[in-house]
């Protein structure tokens, strides 16, 4: 068979192993494989029966039979639907995220929820989160007496808004074509990272929706050198003004830059009359991302806030250190050196909570080629940049705060790292855009994937909602 042939078997078997973990493997934080914790949703009967369901989706020839059998259905679904408003669709997902919010606080979300109702309005970390957070608590609090935890949940079922906003402008470029809108939705809807969005009581969910805005601008600024570079370098400066850790998504605006430059010159590095031209872009780019991050040292200053917490040891957190250490555990806030087993599992059981299914397709999308040569286009080099970026933040950054919730484990600051969750999903599609065939099997393999995907999205959603299906 050829590496085409062989691909949707290969993410078949990456699904498999994701719910055979899922299925055989304990669960329960913070020993095990708790990146599998959202199967604690279902009741054992219904666990069996989603699994199963998953299991034979998963199985390439069903998928694609299914998938061609139903084409017409899902053509004429899509038709009928098309009249319904997008803002209908959007505050429908926004109701079920308030309805089925979370109740369980984890990582910094009691000590969030205690420093709103002490009047902070400022966090070094996340000063934008903070400080709407904040506003919303004393608005509500004074009108309806919002308790600071609702406040909260409110602003993060209001970023899933933004997510959803981002999704649907990526749906309408059609990256998958013609009646694909429905493979984009089922991928990029359903990472386990949506269930931020669903009341969770935490500083991460505007952090996730800006990531994915940054990622659907800088692939249509990198796909079509004709649009400006400028919207995608404001939701970078935004996100990044709104949570720090967003500067590991930095390298998406210079790689999408030279994306464009390459694009422009017919796929060739002009000389050095041609790239004169485009410096000036490169510039308007870097100050128009800076803008807000200025903005908020301005208005900390005119307020008499001081700056002196934006600092590494501040970032460090309990122990004032950023990253997992090298070669020896010497704090209580550190459970695990670099390259240490401990370190590699719990690197893996993020994944496998944040991103199950869109990991297994981004692992082998770039596999092989298309009859027509193709394997990647303009967009998928900052989709590349992003989930690299964020998926070494989550590998060397040392999420200390665990140690305050030793029941969790690692598992008290899956929250802190989810937003990898949506370039690497990203990359999932576009790979699947750029190098499958359009048809039955690269239609079964969304099929496969996204079933695998809402299965432990529902779970973990019911999971941190105190429900049990």
């Amino acid at each position: 068979m050829t590496g085409r042939d062989l691909r949707p078997w290969l993410v078949a078997a990456g699904l498999w192993l994701v719910l055979a973990l899922h299925a055989f493997c304990d669960p329960h934080p913070p020993d095990g494989v708790w990146g599998a914790a959202p199967v604690l949703g279902f009741s054992p009967a219904l666990r069996g029966v989603a699994l199963a369901l998953a299991a034979a989706l998963a199985f390439p020839p069903l998928a694609q039979r299914l998938v061609g059998s139903c084409r017409s259905a899902l053509r004429r679904l899509a038709g009928g639907l098309a009249g319904v408003p997008a803002a209908a669709w959007i505050a429908l997902l926004v109701a079920a995220g308030w309805i089925l919010r979370g109740r369980a606080l984890t990582g910094d979300g009691p000590d969030t929820i205690e420093n709103l109702r002490r009047g902070e309005l400022i966090n070094y970390k996340e000063p934008l989160d903070r400080l709407l957070t904040a506003l919303v608590y004393r608005a509500g609090h004074a009108l309806i007496g919002w308790d600071a935890g609702i406040a909260i949940a409110f602003v993060s079922v209001a970023a899933g808004a933004l997510y959803w906003a981002a999704l649907l402008r990526l749906a309408r470029r059609r990256p998958l074509g013609e009646g694909g809108a429905w493979a984009v939705w089922l991928l990029i809807a359903t990472p386990g990272a949506v269930a931020l969005f669903f009341g969770h009581v935490e500083n991460y969910s505007l952090l996730t929706a800006g990531t994915a805005w940054t990622l659907v601008l800088a692939v249509e600024a990198a796909a079509d050198p004709g649009r400006p570079l400028w919207p995608a370098a404001l939701a970078f400066g935004l996100t990044f003004a709104t949570h720090l850790s967003a500067a590991w998504l930095g390298t998406v605006l210079p790689v999408v830059w030279l994306v464009r430059v390459r694009e422009a010159n017919g796929g060739r590095w002009p000389d050095w009359s041609g790239w004169r031209p485009v410096i000036g872009e490169a510039i308007r780019g870097a100050l128009v991302s800076v803008l807000p991050f200025a903005a908020v040292v301005a208005g900390m200053l005119a307020g008499g806030v001081g700056l002196g917490g934006f600092s590494a040891k501040e970032f460090g957190g309990g122990d004032g250190k950023l990253f997992v250490p090298l070669f020896k555990v010497e704090t209580p806030f550190e459970r695990f050196t670099m390259f240490s087993s401990a370190h590699f599992a719990g690197f893996g059981n993020e994944l496998l909570l944040v991103a199950p299914a869109g990991l297994a397709l981004a692992l082998v999308g770039w596999l092989g080629r298309r009859s027509d040569g193709r394997r990647t286009d303009a967009g998928t080099w900052p989709l590349v940049a992003a989930a690299a970026g964020t998926a070494l933040y989550a590998f060397v950054f040392n999420p200390d705060m665990m140690a305050a919730a030793p029941r969790l484990g690692v598992m008290n600051e899956w929250d802190l790292f989810a937003f990898e969750a949506v370039p690497i999903t990203m990359l999932g599609l576009w790979w699947l855009r750029t190098a499958f065939e359009p048809g039955d099997v690269r239609d079964g393999v969304a099929l496969s994937v996204g079933a695998t995907a809402l299965v432990h999205l529902i779970g973990w959603i019911c999971l941190n909602a105190g429900i049990r299906l």
